[in-house]
């Protein structure tokens, strides 16, 4: 009676009701609906509502569970064991309409707070994680920046050195630059900028990693890729370019140009570091520079002719 009398009001209050003749179906109830809100008697047949309170704290649950406990037992030590068990309030049966009514919307207040602040919370998360990548961005090229460079290197090496892996690093440089923006301005050498990264980014498998690492000088790191296949990105990467067919009237080659040093991590040297890598990577780059530029060139100072 006292069931059918809990159910009938909380649907005149405008409540969905599932009923459960015992804490077993209740359990199932509960796991099967997903349910938020729990008025439970005590003395239930198989598992009491001690048990089924606790069952549910321990169940690890999506949300919390607002749970009341209905009761006959109204001394002071039966409703601290309950609340002890986990309940969040209790009504002493008979209950009375108007405090059962007090109680409820006590508890969907709770509810719908923690669901307010679950939103928040998701929706701070979803904030940060937007943080951190654009902490790792380059604002105008919108690749990855010197810090995620560095970042990225770390994890790639530790990954090479572990597996026996090479890995490839090509130091890219727009020709003479200075004299781009001198000639045409900044607002127009940071859309060259826009436009080298990009391409250059097009060249790449959805694996490699390329960076804005200062001024107009770009890096590209190349998971799993030897010497020579890291030179034929570097060339890819410079005939992209060169094709663009962008004009540069303070350049020797009349267009805009990229000069590329290319090194690759050996794998078979226990002591090699990446610092070592990209310092030859960089010492390739100074020299396809200073030997008339638009080329790629290896480490060891050894130019490469592309074919």
């Amino acid at each position: 009676m006292t069931r059918k009398v809990l159910q009938k009001t909380l649907e005149d209050w405008g409540h969905e009701v599932y009923v459960a003749e015992s804490g077993e179906d209740a359990w199932e109830l509960f796991r099967k609906q997903k349910l938020k809100f729990v008025i439970a008697d005590w003395l239930m047949p198989g598992m009491d509502g001690i048990s089924l309170c606790r069952k549910i704290r321990a169940s690890g649950n999506s949300g919390y569970v607002y749970f009341i406990l209905l009761t006959g037992m109204d001394k002071k030590e039966n409703i601290v064991k309950g609340l002890d068990a986990g309940a969040d309030d209790y009504v002493v049966k008979p209950f009375e309409r108007d405090e059962l009514h007090v109680r409820v919307r006590t508890g969907e207040r709770i509810l719908n707070l923690e669901k307010r602040l679950t939103e928040k919370n998701e929706k701070l998360y979803r904030l940060n994680l937007q943080l951190e990548e654009l902490v790792r961005l380059d604002p105008l090229t919108e690749i990855g920046n010197r810090r995620s460079f560095y970042e990225t290197i770390l994890q790639v090496h530790h990954r090479a050195s572990r597996y026996h892996r090479p890995y490839g690093i090509v130091m890219c440089d727009l020709d003479h630059f200075k004299a781009y923006n001198d000639t045409y301005g900044h607002l127009s050498g940071d859309e060259i900028l826009k436009t080298a990264a990009h391409s250059i980014k097009e060249c790449l498998r959805v694996s490699d990693h390329v960076f804005r690492y200062g001024g107009e000088e770009i890096v590209v790191v190349l998971p799993d890729q030897d010497l020579e296949s890291s030179v034929a990105v570097a060339e890819r990467m410079r005939q992209k370019i060169e094709a663009l067919a962008l004009e540069h009237k303070g350049s020797s080659h009349d267009i805009v140009t990229i000069s590329c040093g290319t090194a690759a991590f050996d794998a078979d040297d226990p002591e090699s570091r990446w610092e070592t890598t990209l310092d030859l990577a960089d010492k390739a780059l100074y020299e396809a520079k200073s030997s008339g530029r638009n080329k790629v060139c290896l480490h060891g100072n050894r130019p490469h002719e592309a074919v």
